[in-house]
């Protein structure tokens, strides 16, 4: 495959600058002919498992052959039922299928919320997306630079993954700081959804913040809820991800009595006050009922954040 740098040309488009990387995928800056910036979205040739990105040098920016600490890259796991989630690699038709997924769920977006796509090219017989270019800002960036952080940034996101949802997305599939990005007029872009393999035994996510590896609205309020965490103690509440028997279900080499156990004593993780006794209340329950709550939803996390942040004036 065309080595993409600098200079490159992609169809009509001339590649600018490297914007950033996941463990399926690369992201260039690039502009046509008038001058119009756009963001171009190119697979890589492998991806997951021992191919992911943070095997590798860990550099102060971002470039085409590192990881910068400003990006979290995705894995695909097998779900093995003996061994619970391995890491696995995908080849470049399953990441050009994940790409063209990808497409799909933007296409019926239009760009309310998400990236605008406007087309699909060709890099040597891969597909690859053009995308706007949305000059931020991620959530990750300004908690690392210590910039201040707006609790209705994450109540918008809750209002996206709502908006998709009525769309037609079954999820998101990895909400996290690094895919969230804001604007200069403070407008909040969610990018990067993860379409999902399509197979039982797999499933593609950022364990850290989706820990059960789930593939419903369910797994996005989780994750959600999780970056709340973050924001409020400065850490994760879980030190092991994924859940050791996550989607594993009544087929897996164990009894069910072991996983209700499993599953009790993961969940008890440090509450937010004790980590920040300045951490709400009201906040420390939604996380709670977030995680813990099967019956607790996007749209209940919204109503309680837009509530709290409406008891503020």
């Amino acid at each position: 495959m065309t080595q993409v740098q600098t200079g490159t040309h992609i169809a009509q488009y001339e590649i600018l600058d490297f914007l950033g990387r996941g463990a399926f995928a690369q992201v260039f800056l690039a502009q046509d002919a008038q001058g119009n910036r756009f963001a171009i979205k190119v697979g890589e040739a492998g991806g997951g498992g021992s191919y992911v990105p943070r095997f590798r040098e860990v550099t102060s920016e971002r470039n085409p052959s590192g990881l910068s600490p400003d990006e979290a890259p995705a894995e695909a796991l097998f779900l093995d039922p003996a061994k619970g989630p391995q890491a696995e690699a995908l080849d470049s038709s399953e990441i050009d299928a994940l790409l063209l997924k990808e497409a799909e769920l933007l296409a019926r977006a239009k760009g309310h919320g998400v990236p605008m796509l406007h087309e699909i090219v060709k890099v040597d017989g891969r597909p690859a997306l053009v995308m706007d270019y949305i000059e931020g800002t991620t959530l990750r960036e300004r908690i690392r630079s210590l910039e201040g952080i707006k609790l209705g940034w994450i109540a918008e996101v809750c209002s996206t993954l709502e908006r998709m949802q009525r769309l037609g997305w079954k999820c998101h599939g990895d909400v996290k700081p690094e895919n969230i990005l804001i604007t200069a007029n403070e407008e909040v872009i969610l990018i990067d959804p993860l379409a999902g393999s399509g197979r039982e035994d797999e499933v593609l996510a950022t364990p850290w913040y989706n820990p059960f590896l789930r593939r419903d609205e369910k797994g996005d309020t989780q994750s959600v809820a999780i970056m709340l965490y973050e924001l409020l103690c400065g850490c994760l509440p879980f030190d092991h991800a994924p859940f050791r028997y996550a989607r594993l279900g009544d087929s897996a080499a164990v009894s069910k009595e072991d996983r209700d156990l499993a599953m009790s004593l993961y969940l008890s993780y440090p509450q937010p006050r004790e980590l920040n006794e300045h951490a709400p209340r009201s906040l420390e329950r939604v996380i709670y009922r977030a995680l813990c709550d099967e019956g607790y939803g996007l749209s209940d996390l919204r109503c309680d954040l837009e509530d709290f942040l409406l008891k503020l004036h």
